[in-house]
């Protein structure tokens, strides 16, 4: 089975190299490498053209700059049977593409896809990210379907693999469409829903592994975060709340209704001190289960630092989650 590879990447001059040298220590022979750089301007792109001296791919300028696209161009000019899909700041592990081939004949699926795990020497502040973001208190942990493929160690079909890591079956996007370049964030979660609502299965297993490197910066991964946010109710306002693959996506915004709910409610019947006496107690609740889990991973990690961290970024996911829900609720255009 020939399998294409597409990379849609912008801005990753950092991880990119290591990226596309995976590709090319696999130890699967019948495939073909298509890197879409999204005009780079931080040096990616020459060093991809550096790239191209020493291994044979094709490297494609995507004008539109949005990753969706990129893979789109990629998916156009692809010969393969399958098309696999990798971020630019991901790197696989030498039998990828054998995994893959294995896992697509054996479980019959349109689709298949693995882990995208920490890298061992990823730089501090991004390791203590990618912790905290396999927690339940973070984004639901194995009940998120956009996690729990860092998280489960059995093969199993699944509602959702991401683009880090998901190969698809070249046929299927001639029935579904291609991703949705209207979406900045979240094209793989809703192109997953369209392949799902026509029949297809997508199979998760443990042995398709690449290693993902996490934003560095509290600031940045604050925006990731908002970003995927929005990217939640744009796919609500697309396809419906049938179009989530788990309500947990949007849990940040049902507390925020709930709090805004119980303040009209005792705004109306002047039960002001009772919304006061609510709001205290779900405060201190919160506070408690931020140092509670905060002391959990610290102690599970053996790293008293990481305690530090997990204090700031569970705040720091939980209020740009929400704050991402309701401005795309608000707002006719979300992009």
């Amino acid at each position: 089975m020939l399998i294409s590879v597409v990379v849609a990447v912008r801005n990753e001059k950092n991880y990119i190299k290591e990226c596309v040298e995976s590709l090319f220590k696999q130890d699967y022979d019948s495939y073909e490498v298509i890197v879409v750089d999204g005009m780079s301007d931080d040096g990616t792109y020459e060093i991809l053209q550096e790239l191209k001296k020493k291994h044979d791919f094709k490297l494609l300028r995507n004008e539109k700059k949005n990753a969706a696209a990129g893979r789109n161009m990629g998916i156009e000019i692809a010969g393969g049977e399958a098309i696999a899909f990798i971020d630019g700041d991901a790197v696989a592990d030498e039998n990828w593409l054998s995994s893959i081939r294995e896992a697509m004949e054996r479980s019959g699926a349109a689709g298949v896809g693995g882990p995208d795990l920490l890298p061992e020497d990823s730089e501090y502040k991004a390791w203590a990210i990618g912790v905290v973001m396999t927690s339940p208190l973070a984004r639901g942990g194995k009940f998120n379907p956009s996690t729990q493929h860092s998280l489960m160690e059995k093969e199993r079909y699944v509602d959702h693999i991401p683009t880090c890591n998901l190969c698809l079956k070249k046929e299927i996007f001639d029935e579904v469409g291609k991703f949705d370049e209207s979406f900045v964030k979240g094209q793989d979660l809703e192109l997953n829903y369209r392949i799902r609502r026509a029949g297809y299965r997508l199979f998760y297993s443990p042995k398709i592994r690449v290693v993902h490197y996490r934003k560095q910066h509290i600031r940045e991964f604050a925006r990731q975060i908002y970003k995927w946010a929005k990217a939640k109710v744009a796919i609500i306002k697309k396809h419906g709340m049938h179009g989530l693959t788990s309500h947990i996506y949007i849990w940040p915004a049902y507390a925020l209704i709930a709090l805004l709910a119980g303040l009209s409610f005792c705004l109306l019947f002047n039960l002001m001190a009772l919304f006061i006496l609510f709001a205290f107690l779900g405060g201190v609740f919160y506070s408690f289960a931020v140092l509670f889990e905060s002391a959990r991973i610290a102690r599970a990690h053996h790293d008293r630092k990481l305690f530090l961290y997990s204090l700031l970024l569970f705040p720091s996911v939980h209020v740009s989650y929400g704050y991402g829900v309701m401005v795309a609720l608000m707002r006719r255009k979300i992009w």
